[in-house]
């Protein structure tokens, strides 16, 4: 029950981030999801260490991330900067939401509910609405063009077969993850081309040492066992 009810604030807190955009409160919305994130994070956690995974427990989670990341940071996006677009716009957030959709349903038919894999198959839905969120924190410093175009871009991102690490076990990447983590913090607290960059590039180094990383355990002759 405990993974599940923080799952169900995920649920909670992407409902609220709706209703405060609605109302135009953008930055309390991106707030919200913000919140949702570190639910999204933490569910699962909590559900391997205290061996609560299950599969109603994969399905709630990706229920709730349909929402909290999908619907919401959509829906979020096109209220504070692509509805300057009009049809265009709505298709961008459509686009958006529904690769959202396919990607959690890939990853449900895929993954094993009891165990978390070192890399993941297209960008992680929390990950894309952290850009979306990003869009609405900049909405002043860009125009809606280029907001639709990180918006598409994330969803091509969600349904490629790009291989990304994840936060798992304690390594150099995930160490690298929860700096990025942090990062995104700094992007949510002073938005601006500073911090922006600066975690675009982290994100970059991510990638770089991830690919480092697999290279080199490619390369490293298989363990022999003793007889």
């Amino acid at each position: 029950m405990v993974p599940n009810l923080v799952t169900s604030a995920n649920i909670a807190l992407g409902f609220c981030a709706v209703l405060a955009a609605a109302q135009g409160r953008y930055d309390l919305a991106v707030h919200l999801l913000v919140a949702a994130i570190f639910c999204d994070l933490l569910d699962g956690q909590l559900a391997r260490r205290l061996g609560g995974t299950s599969r109603f427990g994969q399905q709630l989670d990706s229920l709730s991330d349909v929402l909290s990341f999908g619907a919401a940071p959509a829906f979020l996006v096109h209220a504070a900067l692509l509805h300057e677009l009009g049809p265009w716009g709505v298709a961008s957030a459509v686009v958006y939401l529904m690769a959202g959709a396919l990607r959690l349903a890939r990853f449900n038919v895929t993954s094993d509910a009891h165990a978390k894999e070192s890399r993941t198959t297209g960008v992680p839905i929390p990950i894309a609405a952290g850009y979306a969120m990003a869009v609405v924190l900049m909405r002043d410093r860009i125009d809606a063009w280029s907001g639709a175009a990180v918006i598409v871009a994330m969803a091509l991102l969600m349904v490629s077969r790009v291989r990304l690490p994840q936060l798992r076990g304690s390594t150099l990447v995930t160490w690298m993850l929860l700096v990025g983590i942090v990062n995104y913090l700094a992007v949510v607290a002073r938005p601006g081309w500073p911090t922006v960059g600066w975690w675009n590039l982290w994100n970059a180094l991510i990638l770089a040492a991830a690919w480092l990383s697999e290279r080199a355990a490619r390369r490293r002759p298989p363990a022999i066992e003793a007889p």
